[in-house]
């Protein structure tokens, strides 16, 4: 069910793993451009070479990108507990 919305809207996943690259690696200036161009690099081949398989790998590198952050955040949820 989720592979057709996948291959439907290819390059509005792109932009979106763009973005939210972008947001999540705020504070590494140089890592997040390397990242912005292999992502970008990523979604122009898959376009341009028709890989509907590239939908799902755009997809698992947003879910990654954001499940980096969430992890950041419930470690820094889980130090503040020990310290109360």
């Amino acid at each position: 069910m989720l592979y057709p919305i996948l291959v439907e809207y290819y390059v509005w996943w792109c932009i979106a793993l763009l973005v939210v690259t972008w947001f999540t690696r705020v504070h590494q200036g140089q890592t997040r451009s390397n990242f912005m161009y292999g992502y970008a690099m990523l979604g122009a081949i898959g376009f341009l070479l028709d890989f509907e398989w590239m939908g799902g790998v755009i997809f698992g590198l947003i879910v990654l990108e954001v499940g980096k952050k969430f992890k950041a955040w419930l470690d820094e949820k889980q130090a503040g507990l020990g310290k109360k």
